[in-house]
């Protein structure tokens, strides 16, 4: 029997939630790392297949399609990102594919995503996968597919699993099955940019604070968007950040949603919503403002003024 959670309780020390939101691009061919090196932000060299990789694929203005994560498979790279922003991203990262040995097929169906954690996953995990990564995002890969362990804003764990995999989770009937809010709440927690259409080039990496994620190789060689990716940090042109909020009310807020910020009597816009999730009373938002916000200020939703918002601390520096 599957067991269920009311996503109104906190979160819990053991759960697992399906991803269904999140795409899987196989990206496969002798020079898939090459030509991948030449197209995002991350070093893609670094890759193997006990670590996985974050990054962004941007245009040559600097504003990114798309924040993925990039995990060794077999002979392929796994990019998983938010479905959205992928199929804005995918046709312009194949653009120049036709001059290399390196091919893209989206795989969506073939994987499927899960995130959780807790002492029942971790059992989960070792049977799939002979051993549980707990180091930030190392990784374990087999016909199973891929596991990677994640530590903020508490240990967890992200699953690609393939068919095989997905049938011998299932056996597991004892999980504790959650909504992906849970997730959402984690990853908002964490301080992890996540793109979809409305807000797909709209930023440049360090807005969203990719630059503090290790999700940018300032000493790789030339890629897509590079050079307007290093001015933004070596002449301190960025004036903007993505921080935490949090309100003690439940609201009903999408990515592309305006806040505002006091100006004096009034009102001035704050900044951008990239991802949104109501958790019982609370309400956690992640979204681009002004860089020298202060932690314990209020902004407020355009569209609903009642709905004030208190930010949070960033779980890392972005010094």
């Amino acid at each position: 029997m599957i067991n269920t959670i009311d996503t109104a309780a906190n979160i819990p020390a053991d759960f697992i939630c399906l991803l269904d939101d999140l795409s899987v691009v196989n990206v496969s061919g002798e020079e898939r790392i090459k030509y991948l090196q030449g197209q995002v932000t991350t070093d893609m060299t670094q890759l193997s297949a006990h670590e996985a990789l974050l990054g962004c694929h941007c245009d040559f203005k600097g504003k990114t399609w798309n924040v993925f994560y990039a995990l060794a498979h077999d002979e392929s790279v796994l990019l998983v990102s938010h479905k959205e922003s992928s199929a804005v991203s995918l046709p312009e990262l194949k653009k120049y594919g036709v001059f290399a040995k390196v091919d893209f097929s989206e795989q969506t169906e073939q994987w499927a995503c899960f995130g959780g954690q807790g002492p029942q996953l971790e059992s989960a995990i070792s049977e799939l996968f002979g051993d549980v990564p707990f180091e930030h995002r190392q990784t374990f890969s087999n016909a199973n597919g891929v596991v990677m362990a994640l530590t903020s804003p508490n240990p967890r764990f992200m699953l690609i699993l393939s068919k095989d995999g997905q049938a011998k989770l299932a056996a597991h009937s004892s999980f504790v099955f959650a909504n992906s809010t849970l997730w959402e709440v984690l990853d908002i927690q964490a301080g992890l940019a996540q793109l979809s259409t409305v807000t797909s080039n709209e930023f440049v990496p360090q807005m969203m604070n990719l630059q503090a994620v290790e999700g940018i190789n300032f000493s790789k060689g030339c890629y897509m968007g590079q050079e307007v990716v290093a001015r933004t940090k070596f002449l301190g042109k960025n004036k903007r950040a993505a921080f935490i909020l949090k309100a003690s009310q439940a609201a009903n807020v999408i990515a592309g949603d305006i806040l505002e910020a006091p100006a004096g009597d009034n009102w001035r816009r704050g900044g951008t919503v990239l991802r949104a999730a109501s958790l019982g009373e609370e309400c956690w938002l992640l979204a681009v403002v002004a860089n020298d916000t202060e932690v314990n200020s209020q902004m407020r939703l355009k569209a609903h003024p009642d709905t004030v918002f208190t930010v949070q601390s960033l779980p890392y520096s972005l010094e």
